[in-house]
């Protein structure tokens, strides 16, 4: 049986490969069937390249192995453009479901389908190296992948948190006032008629209960992160509520390194707050997106976080906070002489969002939103970590595997 190695710190944990259900950071192969997300039409795509040296011996002489979600031929296509991107100080990637732009890249940033037929935007570059006082924004409608066809070494950061106004890659967009949140896992829908926040947007965790309310969101997704999807938003309040965090896919046909002070968050935007009049209940927390690591191998010494946002409180102390770079909850809103507190986001060994308070004569809290989705694969199903995880490692939200196959396809 293959063993996943672990280094964390100076403690060691050795994960077995192949293992099915149970918690704690699980390691496999790769072979999750794909979720029921409905294929997209009727939008300009990038047309998959056919023909060429690469396409046609599978691309063993381009990465070694088959990228998910993104098929040999669409990298292969986008080869001969790709340039050394160096990020030295602040950038934008803009997705978008046919013209994605922005100012970070020199090379080919295009509109390519999944295998499931949901969108995402590739960038193919020769090299990567985000330097420390790098930082690459990333925000838009669909989710981000990177494609390096030699190294990526990350020393700043690559931010792909949502906040206000401005929804990460792929993240579910807020709700509007008093209804269920988008996305796959969105937060229950506050009330306008009772004391009931809107729930925290779920994703591989449970997104907090608005108080007052009795159920959450639905989990989703595959520990593969494949298909890339990005976090679920919180179920709206009097004001609506936070956006999920969005979903970032970095591949690399040599190595990927974190170094100490980077970062990359998918953290989920937190719930805005109640009102003053009655019945004006705060809004639920955006969950944590994803992030999906691929390489020969992965060397962490940085922060890897898809936390979810804070749920909204009261009117007066502000809403939940946004997720942060970190293994730290966003914190709920603090209660008031209105509106009762908000429940913390995930972070850390915690995967579900805390649930909203009630209070005598007090509009309800919303809910925390859920933890996202970490994956890390190599070639031999081993990665070295003495950076942060969050969700943690012994969560069932992390998982390292191996590279797929090119028989696998993506």
């Amino acid at each position: 049986m293959k063993l996943a190695l672990i280094v964390v710190g100076s403690g060691l944990a050795v994960f077995a490969a192949a293992c099915g259900g149970g918690g704690g950071m699980s390691s496999d192969g790769g072979t999750d069937a794909g979720s029921d997300v409905s294929p997209s039409d009727g939008m300009a795509l990038d047309a998959p390249a056919e023909t060429g040296d690469d396409a046609s011996d599978g691309g063993n002489s381009l990465l070694g192995f088959q990228p998910s979600n993104v098929t040999v031929a669409d990298v292969t296509k986008h080869k001969t453009q790709a340039k050394d991107e160096t990020v030295s100080s602040s950038c934008t990637i803009k997705t978008d479901n046919t013209s994605p732009g922005g100012d970070c890249f020199m090379s080919d940033m295009v509109a390519v389908k999944q295998p499931d037929g949901t969108i995402v935007n590739l960038a193919v570059v020769k090299s990567l190296n985000v330097e420390a006082n790098g930082v690459m924004r990333v925000t838009g409608p669909v989710p981000l992948v990177i494609v390096s066809l030699t190294d990526v070494t990350i020393s700043g950061l690559i931010d792909a948190h949502s906040a206000d106004l401005d929804t990460g890659p792929g993240g579910a967009p807020p709700a509007t006032s008093n209804m269920t949140g988008p996305g796959k896992g969105g937060g229950v829908a506050g009330s306008a008629s009772a004391l009931v926040g809107g729930g925290g947007g779920s994703y591989c965790g449970a997104g907090g209960k608005g108080g007052g309310a009795t159920t959450s969101g639905m989990a989703y997704g595959t520990s593969e992160d494949r298909p890339l999807m990005g976090g679920s938003a919180g179920g709206g309040g009097g004001v609506g509520s936070g956006a999920g965090g969005g979903a970032v896919q970095i591949v690399a046909g040599g190595t990927i390194t974190t170094q100490t002070g980077s970062a990359i968050t998918v953290g989920g935007q937190g719930g805005p707050i109640g009102g003053l009049a009655a019945d004006q209940n705060a809004g639920g927390g955006g969950s944590g997106g994803a992030i999906l690591l691929e390489a020969t191998s992965v060397t962490l010494a940085g922060v890897l976080a898809a936390n979810g946002g804070g749920g909204g409180g009261d009117y007066a102390t502000g809403g939940g906070a946004d997720a942060t770079a970190d293994a730290k909850p966003a914190k709920g809103g603090a209660a008031g002489s209105d509106d009762a507190a908000g429940g913390d986001g995930s972070a850390a060994a915690t995967i579900d969002g805390a649930d909203g308070k009630t209070g005598a004569m007090l509009n309800a809290g919303g809910g925390g939103g859920a933890a996202g989705r970490i994956r890390i694969n190599t070639s031999n199903g081993m990665a070295s970590m003495t950076g942060t995880l969050s969700p943690g490692g012994a969560t069932a939200c992390t998982s390292v595997g191996t590279v797929r196959t090119l028989a696998q396809g993506p």
